[in-house]
C-alpha cells in the first residue's frame, strides 16, 4: 500500500510541470489566424512568444491579428512584447517583395472596406487568393471599420 501511495505522489509530482507549460507558438498562430479571441489571449497569458512566426520569414501572431481587425489580440501581444516592425511575408519566403509590416496589413483591409461594396468583397478576397474564412468573417463584420481604425492606431505610433 506504501508503494501504491508514493508511486501517485511521484506521478502527481511529474505532472506539475506540464500545467505550467509555455504554449508551442503554433498554438498561438492557429489561434490568432482563426480569430479566436479567447484561446488568443489564454495562450499570451500562459507566456505564449508574442512573436510566434508561421515560418522565420512568414507573418507573425501580430500579422493576423491585425489583419483580422482584432483590438484586443492586437493590444495583449504588443503588451507581451511583440514586433511591430517585423516584416513578414505570408508564405514566409525569405526576402519577397511582398513582406509587410502588420500596420500596413491593416490599412490594407481598410482600404478595402471602403473601396469595396460589402456585397462583393468576398469575390474580391477569392480572386486574390486570400478568402480566408476569419478574414472573410472579419471584413463582413458591419462593425469592422471602427475596428481596423482602432488598429491602426495602436500600431502607428510603435511602427517605424
Amino acid at each position: 500500500m506504501k508503494c501504491r501511495a508514493f508511486f501517485l505522489f511521484v506521478l502527481g509530482l511529474s505532472l506539475l510541470p506540464l500545467a505550467g507549460c509555455k504554449p508551442k507558438p503554433a498554438e498561438l498562430i492557429a489561434a490568432v489566424k482563426a480569430d479566436n479571441t479567447g484561446d488568443s489571449l489564454k495562450l499570451i497569458k500562459k507566456g505564449a512568444d508574442a512573436n510566434s512566426r508561421t515560418s522565420a520569414s512568414g507573418w507573425s501572431a501580430l500579422h493576423y491579428a491585425a489583419r483580422n481587425g482584432n483590438v484586443e489580440i492586437v493590444q495583449q501581444l504588443l503588451s507581451a512584447g511583440a514586433d511591430p516592425n517585423y516584416a513578414g511575408s505570408m508564405e514566409g519566403q525569405a526576402n519577397s517583395a511582398a513582406s509587410l509590416k502588420p500596420l500596413i496589413l491593416a490599412q490594407v483591409s481598410m482600404d478595402l472596406l471602403t473601396q469595396v461594396p460589402p456585397t462583393q468583397i468576398e469575390e474580391k478576397l477569392h480572386e486574390n487568393g486570400l478568402d480566408d474564412p476569419a478574414l472573410v468573417k472579419s471584413l463582413k463584420d458591419p462593425n469592422a471599420a471602427g475596428r481596423y481604425q482602432k488598429v491602426i492606431e495602436l500600431l502607428a505610433p510603435v511602427t517605424k
